[in-house]
């Protein structure tokens, strides 16, 4: 992965990669040292399964924020860092949201304590990035159709009722359904918008995994009003040739002055 990093034309300011195993955590530290980054790593070899984390990294001084007055259920699966740059600090938060078919409501529970973070850091200069398992990859009448939905006569619809994970924990499927949706459809009150329907359109969507050979769209950049959008593509690359099961999201970002 840091290879195909290395070969790009323009080397990124800020890198962040999910589900960085505890074995392998240092070794990528070192390695992004050697290309010229300082980075900081959600990885807790103390913290039980599962056994990764994130990796937040930046061509300047980077530095780790405590997460745990957010009931993240497995801390170690984001991260927030402050970033500083010739215009200011900047919030950088990355996350893997566990998927639902393993870990059920906890992946629903991983999107509430980001919701939460989202808000306390709302004002203030913000970048959100991840690996979310949402949304299920289509549209429909202009609006994402979440994991939280199946079809129905030809159309997605919300489930009735509640589901009971393997936990055994149960909940209404409303509330999967609208703790997805608040990330893609409620920038008023979120306060951060989609890096790429900013610079492709709305809507438009670009598969970044394959699961069971279905196109999933799981990949995302969350920016505050604090940046534009230069540029935002996937490098497909990094998944096509084996560096990784997703695909890289490169986002070029000015802040308002016009800087990069």
């Amino acid at each position: 992965m840091l290879d195909a990093l290395a070969e790009l034309a323009t080397a990124p300011d800020v890198v962040t990669l999910q589900e960085v195993t505890v074995e392998h955590a240092q070794a990528l530290l070192n390695r992004l040292r050697d290309l010229g980054y300082e980075s900081v790593c959600s990885s807790d070899p103390d913290s039980g399964k599962p056994r990764y984390g994130n990796v937040i990294a930046a061509r300047a001084e980077i530095t780790l924020l405590d997460l745990t007055a957010h009931p993240f259920p497995y801390p170690q699966l984001a991260a927030h860092a402050r970033v500083d740059t010739p215009d200011g600090s900047i919030n950088v938060v990355t996350v893997h949201v566990p998927n639902g078919s393993g870990y059920g409501w906890e992946k629903i529970d991983t999107l509430d304590a980001l919701k939460q973070l989202t808000l306390r850091l709302k004002g203030e200069p913000l970048v959100v990035t991840g690996d979310f398992n949402e949304p299920r990859y289509a549209m429909q009448d202009g609006q994402v159709v979440t994991w939280g939905q199946e079809k129905f006569g030809g159309r997605w619809e919300v489930e009735e009722g509640k589901w009971e994970d393997g936990n055994g924990i149960a909940d209404e499927w409303g509330r999967w359904d609208k703790t997805v949706r608040w990330f893609f459809e409620s920038p008023e009150e979120s306060g951060i918008r989609n890096a790429f329907w900013d610079f492709a359109g709305r809507g438009t969507m670009e598969a970044s995994h394959f699961s069971r050979s279905a196109p999933r769209w799981f990949d995302h950049v969350f920016i505050s009003d604090d940046f534009r959008v230069d540029n935002c593509r996937y490098l497909h690359a990094f998944r096509e040739e084996k560096y990784s099961d997703h695909s890289a999201l490169l986002a070029v970002l000015r802040s308002g002055s016009g800087s990069k």
